[in-house]
């Protein structure tokens, strides 16, 4: 009988360990498990802000808020791919417009770097800001061109009146007796010249000749 109950002691000994450790596999594997679902819970919400900052960003972006859709992305934890590129484009548009708004239009068009992200609203943002700097560089170089052509005219101008006055004092065409020379074409330092006199009335000037004057010789020809 003493044998009998030592055996029965072992076994039920045997059978409480057994389900202790069934018990503890059990919460270990609960205790995994749910480690697993909390990482892929995180997972899912940081990946839902980001999308969610994306949207916000590009509603902001299509009412010209760029500076609010920025501010979106900045302040958003854990951005995907996609969010950090937008945040890019967004921080060279920035750039853009305001050298673009101080005149500076060339600093603006180097900032709109190519882009990054896949958003339709920020593409046309660029598009349209690249439109306007093109036409305010475009004006600026025709303003520059004409502001040279005027250059040009008067120093044409100036050396006309240097080769007039050079020519007079040559030919004696000078003091008070109403010549007037008249420049009609210009070839290097070879210029043609009309020459006229006005008669004692100064109601008719009457022409003395055309001459060909070369500036840097002084030779001069008369042609007519």
């Amino acid at each position: 009988m003493t044998v009998n109950k030592f055996f029965k002691n072992i076994s039920v000994g045997a059978a409480a360990v057994t389900l202790a450790l069934t018990l503890a596999a059990c919460g270990n594997s609960q205790s995994t498990s749910s480690t697993k679902s909390s990482s892929t819970s995180s997972a899912q919400s940081s990946e839902s802000d980001s999308t969610k900052a994306v949207r916000s960003a590009n509603r902001s972006i299509h009412n010209n808020d760029f500076q609010a859709a920025y501010d979106k992305l900045n302040n958003t934890e854990n951005r995907s791919t996609e969010a950090n590129n937008l945040k890019g484009d967004l921080q060279n548009y920035l750039t853009a417009k305001q050298a673009y708004d101080n005149g500076n239009y060339q600093t603006a068009a180097n900032s709109l770097k190519p882009l990054k992200s896949t958003s339709t609203a920020m593409r046309d943002a660029y598009t349209s800001l690249r439109s306007k700097i093109n036409k305010k560089q475009n004006v600026k170089v025709k303003n520059s061109s004409s502001s040279q052509q005027v250059a040009n005219q008067q120093a044409s101008d100036k050396t006309s009146d240097s080769v007039i006055e050079s020519f007079a004092n040559k030919m004696g065409f000078t003091g008070e007796k109403g010549y007037s020379i008249t420049p009609t074409s210009a070839n290097g330092n070879v210029y043609k010249l009309e020459v006229r006199q006005n008669n004692s009335d100064n109601t008719v000037a009457n022409l003395i000749g055309i001459y060909q004057y070369n500036s840097q010789t002084g030779a001069v020809t008369k042609l007519q």
